[in-house]
């Protein structure tokens, strides 16, 4: 009988050594990790204001067990992901973007299995660095454990649990933006947008030019005149317009692909026999998604525009792939002028 009573005192002594220490624990637990980026603070907010790009800047997804759902939009506030594991450090919960101050801040309101609640993560984004044009990225976790005492002793391994996660998942962030053109596609005369670009013959003849405009022109020129005989003598139709396929752009030179849409009969694809001559070859060009947008103005602005599709491609969840191309609305004689029309592709996974 002494035994039990000994343990039972000994029991209530833990007991209050627990509570007493656990009452001078904080119930509030707060993380921060900054980094900074050189890439326009636009594009950085952009990636981080939802879950087109979560898994660039947080290892949530990570997890190979893990099965989510993304609202739509999955971006701005109200967007939200819900999830769940099987792996227990993992657990289920939901992520709901709840504040959004355009190039400035947004928070997240966090539900999960682990200790607290009111859980927040937000991220402020500050210019900094020469000319201000480098983004400093702040994120900082807050978590409230109130008169939990399991919680507040929890948040003895906050730094660790939390903070690591967010260390990993900005490495992830400065890899990814590292990838996406520095160029800023915010406050455009005209927006980008995703499109689907038809399948389509076409004929197509390879220009390798020094980077002079006038050189440039008159390589399209030449090879269109050939393209539009081979057009010709095989009985086909332009089916829209010309197109300018970058393949190398350098500060020396320029190669790029003169292609010509074609059909037949009112048909833009099939299995043809055209013969060709003057290195102009017949080529089956599959269609697919693309990011596209207008543009106007002098030819030479047209590789900022490529890589700020690109750019803002990349932003919204979208992989680029193979080349980008132009469709000229304008002759080549005139794309040196400033109200010369044309529209930018980039194809896409």
């Amino acid at each position: 009988m002494n035994r039990i009573y000994e343990f039972l005192i000994s029991l209530a002594v833990v007991v209050a050594l627990f509570a007493a220490v656990g009452l001078f624990l904080p119930s509030k637990r707060s993380v921060e990790h900054k980094i900074e980026s050189n890439r326009p603070i636009s594009t950085v907010y952009d990636v981080l204001n939802g879950f087109n790009r979560f898994d660039e800047w947080n290892i949530l997804r990570s997890d190979s067990m893990l099965k989510s759902q993304v609202s739509d939009p999955a971006t701005g506030v109200g967007a939200s992901m819900s999830y769940s594991s099987l792996n227990r450090s993992t657990g289920s919960g939901t992520w709901k973007l709840i504040e959004s101050v355009p190039q400035e801040k947004i928070k997240y309101a966090i539900e999960d299995s682990s200790q607290g609640s009111d859980k927040f993560l937000t991220i402020h984004l500050d210019r900094t660095g020469p000319l201000n044009k480098n983004v400093e990225i702040r994120q900082v976790y807050e978590v409230d454990y109130g008169w939990n005492l399991f919680g507040r002793f929890a948040g003895l391994y906050v730094e660790r649990n939390i903070g690591d996660k967010i260390k990993a998942g900005a490495k992830r962030l400065t890899t990814f933006l590292a990838t996406v053109p520095k160029l800023s596609y915010a406050d455009r005369v005209n927006p980008i947008a995703f499109t689907e670009v038809p399948a389509t013959n076409a004929l197509v003849a390879t220009v390798i030019s020094k980077r002079d405009n006038n050189e440039i022109a008159i390589g399209i020129v030449n090879k269109m005149a050939w393209i539009n005989k081979i057009i010709a003598a095989n009985g086909l139709q332009a089916n829209g317009p010309m197109r300018i396929v970058t393949n190398e752009f350098t500060s020396d030179s320029y190669s790029f692909d003169v292609v010509q849409p074609v059909s037949k009969n009112g048909e833009s694809t099939g299995e043809w026999v055209v013969k060709t001559e003057a290195e102009v070859t017949f080529e089956q060009i599959p269609g697919g998604r693309a990011a596209t947008t207008d543009y106007t103005g002098y030819a030479t602005g047209l590789e900022s525009e490529r890589q700020s599709v690109r750019a803002w491609a990349m932003v919204n969840g979208a992989s680029t792939r193979d080349r980008a191309y132009e469709e000229y609305l304008v002759s080549p004689q005139l794309m040196m002028t400033e109200d010369a029309k044309f529209k930018v592709y980039w194809p896409l996974k």
